[in-house]
């Protein structure tokens, strides 16, 4: 819903904002709403490969009043149907940067620049940066309202940025909000941090439920360890009667007076944001997410800044105690208990029995080395071999044994990466080989060919540490509402991190009628979404930081408007009608929308979530006779147009 923008005279500015705004003396910043102080996300709490940059106020609803914290001026506004939305930055006199996000309008004179600017280049999306000195604001006028524009519900997204435009955390400058409640913990992960290292007894991490001695006192069962082991924890701050469920400020593990590792959320920069990936163990978001407590190698990201060590934790002899404390950002906190005992023992072989099974092997990725399993249907007496062979030479890994039918095996990749082919022997497995790509952060660009003609090129510092790869053709497809060329194809794992784009290219395959319809899509969620795709020779090249599922696509198909007000024929009463309608897009997604009146643009706000465009009603539509004329077009470039003809006032 668009609300026109408005401004408050001076007078009464000051008369509301002294009896109604949340304004504490001492506080840097005024709270910018005339509400309770309530946060439904917190700084640096988890975000799919990213940290959250800022905190999100609750507004119950659209159209609250926005008010400047400090003095300062307007420094750049955006207006986009994704992210932010419609949002506000503002520079402050102690030159740091505050950022609103998701807004319904701007105060006036604002709005009008902004409106002016979009009608000038007939487009709803702009980046504009007005002078310093064309929106000078002060401390508690209103600047914008609340809304729902970008992605997401209504709430106001609130944001920090020091001197040098990183976020911060708010409370640092005196934001405030009540909080007298803890932070929960569910479980604790507990990861070996190489194959020589033990997690009752397995080289895989450990997921442990905890149990509540009393309030904010947790512990778990004694965990049975040797080696080098990591801790991560899942921990959320319950927040508004638990509607909200909030991230922590600061993690800290610790043996005695030893700090182990802390994690700590005062600043995270754009430039490490992508740390966010590897802040919370990748290959267990299912079961956490689990705040990791130890540096995972190539992660740049403040908050893992603050402790000397790497955060990995040698177990001792004899019985130790490790304890976790989660802080929020209000100072309440938690603290588990986990008792690690130290384990020097080994599954011992059963005896050899008649009838022997069979067995089968799996893959998976830790992170920075692999972990190979032969599982068999009985107890198994005879241990496989692992044998990798690549381009530094051939070495085979052990198999442990770590249940009487269950063996596992570590697989780290060479200083430089390289190619390598794993292959498990035992009489009882079916011939297993795999074909495994190793790339080592730091060792350099390098290109490598996938099955399929499929080419991935790997930067020398997309890797956290190590990374791996596989590709391979899938026997299905997904189904898909457009047009799939040449069936999908794998790129494991899926959940690998990524920190500079990787990039793939895709042959062209047979069967396409238009080359600039056709794109990349990646399977998320069981639903076909385009990545962003470049065609050079005869290839798809996409850059991204995620692998999956993949297939090329030909989008054939227009999108789709419908429920159109005003409708055929429609005798109008005001000049200022409601404009609406329904729109939909099968393949590429809506990339333009497009209403004339009489030829003259309209200003249309998109709202990708709720599938509606609607017209800002900002200026009066001609007298009498009036053509309306709705244009769509998606990314592959096919456009819909539909017309309605309607008269008066």
């Amino acid at each position: 819903m668009h609300v026109r923008p408005w401004r408050i005279p001076a007078l009464l500015l000051v008369t509301v904002s002294a009896a109604s705004a949340a304004v504490e003396p001492d506080a840097e910043y005024d709270w910018p709403l005339d509400l309770p102080k309530a946060i439904t996300s917190s700084f640096a709490e988890y975000r799919p490969g990213r940290f959250h940059a800022g905190i999100d106020l609750r507004t119950s609803g659209v159209g609250r009043d926005v008010r400047v914290p400090s003095d300062g001026y307007v420094w750049r506004v955006r207006c986009s149907p994704w992210g932010y939305g419609k949002a506000v930055y503002l520079k402050l006199h102690d030159r740091r940067t505050v950022v609103f996000g998701h807004l319904d309008a701007f105060a006036e004179p604002l709005g009008a620049y902004v409106r002016g600017q979009q009608h000038a280049g007939e487009s709803y999306t702009v980046d504009l940066y007005p002078e310093p000195s064309m929106f000078p604001v002060a401390r508690g006028e209103v600047i914008a309202q609340s809304g729902q524009t970008g992605m997401g519900p209504p709430h106001l997204h609130y944001e920090i940025r020091d001197e040098a435009g990183r976020p911060i955390n708010p409370r640092s400058v005196g934001v405030t909000w009540p909080d007298t409640t803890r932070p929960v913990v569910s479980s604790i992960l507990i990861a070996p941090a190489d194959s020589e290292a033990r997690v009752n007894g397995d080289l895989l991490p450990a997921v442990l439920p905890v149990t509540a001695a009393e309030p904010g006192v947790y512990r778990c069962a004694p965990v049975k360890a040797r080696g080098r082991i990591g801790f991560a924890v899942s921990v959320i701050d319950p927040a508004n009667e638990g509607a909200s469920r909030l991230g922590v400020y600061a993690l800290r593990a610790s043996v005695g007076d030893r700090e182990l590792f802390r994690v700590q959320n005062d600043c995270v920069s754009y430039e490490a944001n992508g740390g966010g990936s590897v802040a919370f163990h990748p290959f267990f978001l299912d079961e956490g997410p689990f705040l990791v407590l130890w540096r995972w190698p190539g992660n740049r990201a403040e908050p893992f800044g603050y402790a000397a060590s790497e955060g990995w934790f040698s177990v001792p002899a004899g019985s130790t105690e490790v304890h976790i404390t989660a802080e929020d950002f209000c100072g309440n906190s938690a603290s588990v208990t986990v008792p690690i005992v130290y384990d020097d023992a080994t599954v011992e072989p059963p005896a050899s029995a008649v009838e022997m099974g069979t067995g089968k092997v799996d893959l998976s990725c830790m992170g920075t080395w692999l972990v190979a399993t032969a599982r068999f249907s009985t107890a198994e007496p005879d241990t496989p071999t692992l044998e990798a062979v690549g381009a530094v030479g051939r070495n085979s890994p052990s198999f442990v044994r770590v249940a009487a039918d269950t063996f596992r095996a570590g697989y780290f990749a060479p200083p430089g990466g390289g190619d390598v082919v794993l292959r498990v022997h035992h009489p009882r497995i079916p011939a297993y080989e795999r074909i495994v790509h190793t790339f080592v952060r730091g060792a350099g660009r390098r290109s490598v060919a996938l099955d399929g003609g499929v080419g991935l090129e790997v930067a020398s510092n997309s890797p956290y540490g190590a990374m791996f790869a596989r590709g391979y053709a899938l026997a299905e497809v997904a189904p898909s509402p457009i047009k799939t060329l040449g069936g999908a194809y794998r790129i494991w794992p899926a959940d690998t991190p990524i920190d500079e784009d990787v990039t793939l290219t895709f042959p062209v395959p047979e069967g396409v009628e238009k080359l600039d319809r056709v794109a990349v899509y990646r399977l998320q969620s069981g639903r076909w979404s385009p990545v962003s795709t470049t065609l050079r020779e005869r290839a798809l090249r996409v850059q991204t930081q995620r692998f999956g599922t993949f297939a090329v696509m030909e989008d054939n198909s227009v999108p789709r408007i419908s429920d159109i007000c005003p409708s055929e024929g429609a005798a109008l009463t005001s000049l200022r009608p409601a404009i609406t309608a329904a729109v939909s897009d099968h393949g590429s997604g809506i990339s333009d929308v497009n209403v004339r009146c009489n030829g003259k643009w309209l200003l249309v706000e998109y709202d990708p979530e709720g599938g509606r465009i609607a017209w800002a009603r900002d200026e009066d539509l001609p007298a009498g006779e009036k053509r309306l004329a709705f244009s769509l077009s998606d990314g592959a470039g096919n456009t819909t147009v539909v017309e309605r003809h309607v008269t008066g006032p």
